[in-house]
């Protein structure tokens, strides 16, 4: 005989909805708002989502450990009145009344506790949708914006979501402008990687000082052994200065001249790498290999 659900008592209910598959459990928080809330109550731990976006529809990639070493996958796609659910190759289309794109995100971002998504890869949405995103992803781990995406849909996506990312890629070259460049060194950002470039990433001694990303990679980066020599020597001089940045690494189109980076620079060797001591006992570590510029700064 069937038994309905709600009527089990708490505890059996709990073991009820831990007992569920991903498909079922979504289904089931879709059914009311009191079905909703318990899930989102219940003990059932799902890893952050990864998200894709596509021309049209949004992908969740979802994963929940069954036991120890054994996970449970399933795939969201959200278009703009339905989802469509794909758990081990099987499909199914779901509706519900009045419920639109961002309504859909914004159910599972709940349920999923929406504290963090682990990924969200960004190919092609319109940019209107942006904010949308914005609003329902309080926290991204990391963000990668692909070469798919349009140069005006890349940079947007880059300074509206970048803020809320610890780590964020970008596959194409998204500054049309020196002071766009600037801009970006100028924010608060963990950790970025700008991806190859068919005209480089220009680069000077005022970019450098005015950077304030923890962690950045460019590959094809372009900046000269004179300009590199005038950042070392004013970094040398701000004693008791802050400076945010702790890594930067550079793939150069040229390989820069050591006696022109370091003329003029007390330095030291250390492990076969030099290194320079400010008076405050700030070091910086450079490493130049080839095309390679590596400079780690140490507190």
């Amino acid at each position: 005989m069937p038994i309905r659900i709600l009527s089990l008592p708490g505890k059996d209910l709990q073991y009820a909805l831990k007992c569920m598959d991903l498909g079922d459990i979504i289904a089931f928080s879709l059914c009311s708002k009191r079905t909703k809330n318990l899930v989102k109550s219940s003990n059932r731990k799902m890893d952050p989502p990864r998200i894709h976006t596509y021309e049209n529809r949004i992908r969740f990639e979802i994963q929940t450990m069954i036991f120890k070493n054994c996970y449970e996958y399933a795939f969201l796609d959200i278009f703009d009145s339905y989802i469509e659910l794909n758990r081990n190759w099987r499909y199914e289309a779901w509706r519900k009344q009045e419920f639109t794109q961002a309504d859909w995100i914004a159910h599972f971002m709940s349920i999923f506790h929406g504290l963090m998504v682990e990924e969200l890869t960004m190919e092609t949405i319109s940019l209107s949708f942006l904010d949308t995103v914005k609003q329902i992803i309080p926290k991204i781990n990391k963000l990668e914006i692909s070469h798919l995406c349009s140069k005006e849909l890349a940079k947007t996506a880059f300074f509206k979501l970048a803020p809320i990312s610890e780590e964020v890629e970008v596959e194409k070259n998204i500054f049309d402008k020196k002071k766009e460049l600037f801009k970006c060194f100028n924010l608060n950002l963990s950790s970025v990687n700008f991806d190859n470039s068919p005209t480089g990433y220009q680069l000077d001694s005022n970019d450098l000082l005015a950077l304030k990303i923890k962690d950045l990679t460019i590959e094809d980066a372009v900046i000269t052994g004179k300009e590199l020599n005038r950042f070392l020597k004013l970094w040398m001089k701000r004693n008791h200065t802050f400076y945010r940045p702790r890594y930067l690494e550079l793939t150069l189109r040229q390989e820069l001249n050591r006696e022109e980076v370091f003329k003029g620079i007390e330095y030291q060797i250390v492990n076969c790498e030099r290194q320079l001591k400010r008076r405050d006992g700030k070091k910086l570590i450079i490493s130049i290999n080839g095309e390679h510029l590596t400079l780690e700064f140490r507190i």
